[in-house]
């Protein structure tokens, strides 16, 4: 079923509506993991259901982005890892299914809401960098980098260095040992990916730096290869609404 065509004034409505959590995966339930199985699987292609629930339950929490009736419309899956690498010891959150109703696009509650929970972990844990491991099949996930970040890895306009690559080289091949290679998870099947008309940038996008690297370095994205990204979350590193919710949650302002 096609998604539903909205008025501007209904679209705006809706993008303010969301309401976003973070919930602990082993409080849910079974209505909600079917709602989350249903609105992932209208998106994206070769989506199996048993792989569906193993990483769902491999996870620790599940950010819900929730409409004014309580209606679950996006989500995305989290889980921490403690690594150390070149001898510095880390805190990693890795994101796995992520998807939003396309009738809220352009919502930034799961921005903020993410934001908030990563600015609560860096909080809890300050002594440990607190680093973003993406994994990204569509253009559109990698384009969060840019948007939200000063400096992050890989990218178009420098080289990637060295911690950063051993980063990117350690968690890779750590979470998918028999696909990783050269910074990209090149799976054997087909499997999870945006259905065709999502997954393909217009012109006007593919004259977008960022989104001709994202193509160049992840020609595979269309069956579900996935380029690994890797990000320091801090203030120093957030821009403009991610900047601001960190802040707030660091130095504790009410928001």
């Amino acid at each position: 079923m096609a998604p539903t065509l909205l008025l501007s004034d209904e679209i705006a409505s809706r993008r303010s509506a969301l309401r976003g959590q973070v919930l602990p995966v082993a409080n849910m339930d079974r209505e909600l993991e079917e709602r989350l199985f249903q609105l992932f699987s209208h998106y994206y292609l070769h989506v199996d259901r048993s792989q569906f629930e193993r990483d769902q339950a491999e996870k620790d929490w599940v950010l819900l982005l929730s409409d004014a009736h309580g209606e679950v419309q996006g989500f995305t899956t989290l889980k921490r890892y403690d690594v150390e690498v070149q001898n510095r010891r880390l805190q990693v959150v890795f994101s796995g299914n992520t998807i939003i109703d396309r009738a809220y696009w352009g919502s930034q509650e799961l921005v903020a809401t993410w934001c908030r929970f990563m600015a609560g972990l860096l909080k809890d844990n300050p002594a440990l960098p607190l680093y973003w491991f993406l994994i990204s099949s569509g253009y559109r996930t990698y384009l969060y980098l840019p948007l939200f970040f000063h400096r992050f890895y890989p990218c178009f306009n420098c080289p990637t260095p060295a911690f950063e690559s051993q980063l990117i080289d350690s968690l890779g091949k750590s979470k998918f040992p028999e696909e990783y290679a050269d910074g990209v998870v090149r799976v054997s099947t087909p499997r999870e990916c945006l259905v065709p008309e999502l997954a393909a940038p217009d012109s006007g996008k593919r004259d977008n730096p960022h989104v001709r690297f994202f193509l160049e370095r992840n020609p595979g994205a269309w069956r579900g290869d996935e380029l690994v990204c890797v990000t320091e979350f801090s203030l120093e590193n957030t821009r403009r609404l991610a900047h601001t919710m960190a802040r707030k949650v660091l130095i504790q302002q009410e928001f």
